[in-house]
């Protein structure tokens, strides 16, 4: 529940930055995957309880114990076009 709640933050703080959401996706390990993109950048953000264990081939920022924060978002998302994710 708590990663859920996290997860919809994290949407509407993107969306508000101007990030589209193109797929949310739910893991059998209760992590909630939410790949966005601007334009032609793309990125994931990773909501958790744990550690990142996968590596997406996408980047992929980790909200959970031990890596990001929420508060950590807003600086990430509002980086010019390109310092973000991945263009593709």
């Amino acid at each position: 529940m708590k990663n859920r709640n996290v997860a919809i933050e994290d949407k509407d703080l993107a969306e508000s930055l101007g990030w589209i959401i193109s797929e949310t996706r739910l893991a059998s390990t209760g992590s909630i995957y939410i790949e966005l993109k601007r334009d032609t950048e793309w990125v994931v953000i990773r909501v958790s309880d744990h550690n990142q264990v996968y590596h997406k081939w996408l980047t992929t920022y980790s909200i959970a114990p031990g890596n990001l924060w929420f508060d950590d978002l807003p600086e990430i998302l509002t980086r010019p076009y390109g310092a973000v994710g991945d263009i593709l």
